[in-house]
C-alpha cells in the first residue's frame, strides 16, 4: 500500500511539473515553448517604442522653440534656467539650427553677391559663377559658425579661470553662448529670405534689425556671465571688457584665416577658368 501510495504521489507531481512547464501567450494565446517570447509581443514593444520617441522628438523641439520665445520675452530668467539644466539637448539643437540658419545666410550673400557681379558685368562673369557649389558652401557656413561659436565660449570659459570661478565650467559657457544667441536663428533665417527678395529698402531694414538682435543677444551673453561668475565688483568691468577682448581678437585672427583660405580658392578657380593669353603669342 505504501508503495502505490508514492507511485501515486510521483505521477501527480510529474503532472505538476508538465504543467508548470507549459506557457501561453498572454494576448493572443499562443503556446510558447521554454523562453520562447511571442512575436506579437515585440511588435507592441517595438510600435510602442516608436510612439514614444517621437512624443520626445515632438517635446524636446517645442520646448526648444518656446526657449528661443522666452529669450525674447524673458532672457534672464530663461538663460539661467537653461544654464542650471542636467540636460544638454537643447543647448545642442540651438547650436545646429544656429549654424545651419547661418549656412542658409551665408548661401543668400553669395548667391546675391554673383548676380549683383553678373548683373554689373553683363553677364561675362556667369561662365566662373556657374561652377559655384552651394552645398560646399553650405557645409562651409556650418563649420565657419561652429568655429566661430567656440571662439566665445573659450574666452567666458578662459575669464572665469582666470577670476578664480571654477563653478563655471565650459559647459555653462557652452549653454550660456547657445541659449543668449537663440534668437539669432530667427535673424539669420530673415536675413537669408531678405537678401534672396533683393529689394533695397528691405535690404537696409533687414541690416538694421539683424544689428540690433547682434547686440541684444551680445548683452544677453555678457549679463548671463556676469550673473553666473562671482566677481568683484571693482572689477567686474575689466573682467568682462577682457572677455570682449579675448573674443574679439581670437575671432580677427579666425576671419583673417577664413577669408585667406576662401580668397585663394576663389583666385585659384577663377585663374584656372580664364583663357591664357600668352599661348596666343606661341606660332
Amino acid at each position: 500500500m505504501a508503495e502505490e501510495k508514492e507511485t501515486k504521489k510521483t505521477s501527480s507531481k510529474k503532472r505538476e511539473e508538465v504543467k508548470v512547464e507549459k506557457r501561453f501567450c498572454t494576448k493572443c494565446g499562443k503556446e510558447l515553448k521554454g523562453e520562447e517570447k511571442c512575436s506579437c509581443e515585440a511588435t507592441t514593444s517595438t510600435s510602442a517604442g516608436v510612439t514614444i520617441n517621437s512624443d520626445a522628438l515632438l517635446n524636446t523641439a517645442k520646448n526648444s522653440f518656446n526657449t528661443i520665445t522666452n529669450v525674447f520675452k524673458k532672457p534672464d530668467t530663461t538663460i539661467t534656467e537653461e544654464i542650471n539644466k542636467k540636460d544638454n539637448t537643447i543647448s545642442i539643437i540651438l547650436l545646429i539650427s544656429l549654424a545651419i540658419s547661418f549656412a542658409f545666410y551665408l548661401m543668400a550673400i553669395v548667391s546675391s553677391s554673383v548676380k549683383a557681379v553678373a548683373d554689373a558685368t553683363y553677364g561675362l562673369t556667369t561662365i566662373v559663377t556657374n561652377d559655384i557649389s552651394y552645398f560646399k558652401i553650405f557645409i562651409y557656413g556650418i563649420l565657419i559658425y561652429a568655429i566661430m561659436a567656440v571662439i566665445p565660449m573659450f574666452a567666458a570659459f578662459l575669464i572665469a579661470k582666470i577670476t578664480k570661478n571654477n563653478d563655471f565650467t565650459f559647459k555653462k559657457a557652452f549653454k550660456l553662448y547657445t541659449t543668449s544667441n537663440a534668437p539669432l536663428i530667427f535673424g539669420f533665417l530673415g536675413l537669408a529670405i531678405i537678401m534672396l527678395l533683393n529689394i533695397s529698402l528691405l535690404n537696409i531694414l533687414g541690416l538694421i534689425a539683424g544689428a540690433i538682435i547682434s547686440v541684444f543677444c551680445l548683452f544677453n551673453f555678457l549679463l548671463g556671465f556676469n550673473k553666473e561668475t562671482k566677481i568683484r565688483e571693482d572689477r567686474r568691468s575689466w573682467a568682462l571688457t577682457s572677455l570682449i577682448a579675448v573674443w574679439v581678437i581670437i575671432e580677427i585672427i579666425a576671419l583673417l584665416v577664413i577669408i585667406g583660405s576662401a580668397g585663394l580658392d576663389a583666385y585659384d578657380k577663377v585663374n584656372n577658368n580664364l583663357p591664357n593669353y600668352n599661348d596666343s603669342w606661341n606660332w
